[in-house]
């Protein structure tokens, strides 16, 4: 009976969540992320990815996606396939043109901004006509470059709606960058949540319990009523098992039999690392304070995690100013990682702040304006 139940609430849920269509012979619209084009702000094509590396004039970055016209009603879904963590201060919303107001570009803003960018355009009154530009906007800060791999836009027909659904339940966490404990977090953007359908399902059984009881005029058996809640307490955990599994699997293989060093460039964050092994394996005086100062609060503390045990001080992310030269000791070791308040002049061997005042160092490592470490004199 909760088969049952379980198979009739995950119809609904798929009826719910789709278009008019039953089914639909329209595939998904995907687009390569170096075949979007930077139309505001500076950017790059990467390995298959565009990277938007600073935002245009009005602190606004647009990258277009280009399509061929489509109409609006076949499609609902939308995914902007992020591969890094979106950087923090960033906020971003999806815009569109339609053919039938050529001169009005729309815009629906995107709140969750962890992981892939998932927009919901089912009950946006504006997503109608036909569909010949879309673009994703981004405003605020850009503390990071901004990566993005590709969008996706699903066909809302039945059967790729229930298809869509079962894809996300089944899909491993790993994959997309987070564990299964962090899943559990990420599955209220799904087209149909698993929990919200396992307990439409309960709920389904149990008012049949109670129907079925009334028709035969006897009380509902409590038991019964436990079963069906044990079979959805079950459903769920034996997807959550699934999950844990699976991510073991994937774990075990990618980090098993490695060294530490080597787990660490097998990482996410395995360019982070890189830097932070160039500086921890380069030729320089130890022991020393090592000072590191970036703009980006998270590269900056994961690189200063990669350091320690070493003496590591870093600046918080409400106190980014960079420390005034009286406060830098002789022997210091300043780190300057994608840091605007402090360059190093290798010409004149000189620490340079923003207002002028100067400090002398000797260069330990330097990869341009973006990367230098000195000891400082």
């Amino acid at each position: 009976m909760f088969a049952v139940a379980f198979a009739v609430a995950l119809v609904a849920a798929a009826t719910l969540r789709s278009g008019p269509k039953l089914t639909s012979s329209i595939p998904s619209i995907d687009v390569a992320g170096d075949a979007m084009q930077v139309v505001r702000g500076r950017g790059h094509s990467r390995n298959g990815e565009l990277v938007l590396e600073a935002l245009g004039s009005g602190a606004t970055g647009v990258l277009l996606a280009p399509t061929a016209p489509f109409a609006a009603a076949e499609y609902s879904r939308a995914t902007w396939a992020i591969p890094l963590a979106a950087p923090p201060g960033a906020e971003f919303a999806m815009a569109w043109q339609t053919r039938e107001q050529p001169g009005r570009t729309f815009t629906e803003p995107i709140l969750d901004a962890r992981g892939n960018l998932d927009v919901d355009l089912r009950n946006q009154p504006d997503w109608r006509g036909t569909i010949q530009g879309v673009g994703l906007v981004v405003r605020g800060r850009l503390d990071a470059p901004l990566v993005v791999s590709g969008l996706s836009l699903r066909s809302n027909a039945w059967d790729a709606t229930l298809t869509d659904i079962l894809g996300q339940w089944i899909a491993s966490p790993f994959q997309g960058r987070r564990t299964s404990i962090g899943q559990m977090s990420f599955e209220g953007r799904f087209v149909a949540p698993p929990l919200a359908v396992v307990a439409a399902a309960v709920v389904i059984a149990v008012l049949w319990l109670g129907l079925r009881a009334w028709r035969r005029k006897e009380p509902v058996s409590a038991i019964s009523i436990v079963v069906v809640l044990l079979a959805g307490w079950l459903t769920l955990d034996l997807r959550w098992q699934s999950l844990l599994w699976r991510e073991h699997a994937a774990s075990v293989e990618r980090f098993a039999g490695r060294t530490l060093d080597q787990k660490h460039a097998s990482a996410d964050d395995a360019q982070i690392f890189e830097v932070a092994r160039r500086i921890r394996d380069a030729d320089r005086p130890r022991p020393a304070r090592i000072v590191v100062l970036s703009d980006n609060p998270h590269l900056r503390s994961r690189v200063a995690w990669f350091l320690y045990p070493e003496n590591v001080a870093t600046r918080g992310p409400l106190r980014n100013a960079p420390p005034s030269p009286q406060n830098l000791r002789s022997g210091d070791q300043v780190v300057l990682l994608l840091y605007s308040g402090l360059s190093w002049d290798r010409e004149r061997r000189l620490l340079v702040w923003a207002d002028g005042r100067t400090r002398g160092g000797r260069e330990i490592l330097s990869d341009g304006p973006a990367f230098a470490v000195v000891e400082v004199e």
